[in-house]
C-alpha cells in the first residue's frame, strides 16, 4: 500500500513535492523560484490539483487555491504584481445559484501552465481542496495500480473527478459525489472503497 503524509497545509504539500518524483520536484522548484507563494501569501495559497497527488499528465496545470474575501482587491493586486507575466489573464465565474463567485488567473511559469483560483471561502472548504484530499486518500489505499488507472483515464481525456467516480462505480454527479466522500473518515472511506475496487 502506498504511504505518504497528509497534505492538509501548504507546507505539507511543498515538503511532499520537494521529496517527490521529477515532475513534483520541478513543480516545487517553479513555485519557489517564481515567488508566487510569497506574492500570494496574504491569500493563503495552497498547491492543489493533480501534480501533488501524482496523477498529472503532460499539459496539466499547477493549481494554486487562494482565499480572497474581496475578489476585486485580489484581482487588482494580482494584475499589479504579476500581470506582465507571459500569457496572464483572469476570468470571473460563479454566477450559478449554487456557486460562490470566484476568479481564475492563468499564467505561464517556465514550461508550467499555472492556474490561480481565488474564492471568498477558506481554502480548506473549497471544492478543489476537498476533492484533492479525498483523491489522495484513495490513491494511498490503491497504490501504484490506482495511480496507473487514473492516469490512463486522464490520458484518454477524462477529467480527474469523473475518472475517480468511474473507478468507484459512482453514477451521480462526480463532483458532488467526491465532496460526499471527502466528509468520510479515512478508515470508513477505505473500507467503502475496498468493497468497490480491486486495487
Amino acid at each position: 500500500m502506498a504511504q505518504g503524509g497528509e497534505m492538509s497545509t501548504t507546507a505539507e504539500v511543498m515538503a511532499h513535492l520537494a521529496s517527490g518524483n521529477t515532475r513534483q520536484q520541478d513543480a516545487y522548484y517553479v513555485l519557489q523560484s517564481s515567488g508566487l507563494l510569497e506574492i500570494l501569501a496574504d491569500y493563503h495559497p495552497y498547491p492543489a490539483g493533480t501534480v501533488p497527488i501524482d496523477i498529472d499528465i503532460p499539459g496539466s496545470d499547477l493549481d494554486l487555491l487562494c482565499y480572497a474575501e474581496d475578489l476585486d482587491v485580489f484581482e487588482a493586486e494580482i494584475h499589479n504584481r504579476i500581470g506582465a507575466v507571459a500569457e496572464f489573464q483572469c476570468v470571473r465565474g460563479g454566477d450559478l445559484p449554487d456557486q460562490r463567485p470566484y476568479v481564475t488567473c492563468n499564467l505561464q511559469v517556465g514550461h508550467w501552465p499555472v492556474e490561480i483560483f481565488a474564492q471568498s471561502v477558506p481554502v480548506y472548504r473549497q471544492n478543489a481542496y476537498l476533492h484533492m484530499i479525498v483523491e489522495w486518500r484513495l490513491l494511498q489505499l490503491w497504490g501504484d495500480a490506482g495511480h496507473r488507472e487514473i492516469r490512463r483515464l486522464k490520458q484518454a481525456g477524462w477529467k480527474t473527478e469523473p475518472a475517480f467516480a468511474s473507478v468507484l462505480g459512482l453514477q451521480g454527479d462526480p463532483y458532488v459525489d467526491m465532496l460526499y466522500l471527502a466528509k468520510m473518515k479515512r478508515e470508513d472511506l477505505w473500507n467503502w472503497a475496498r468493497s468497490r475496487t480491486s486495487f
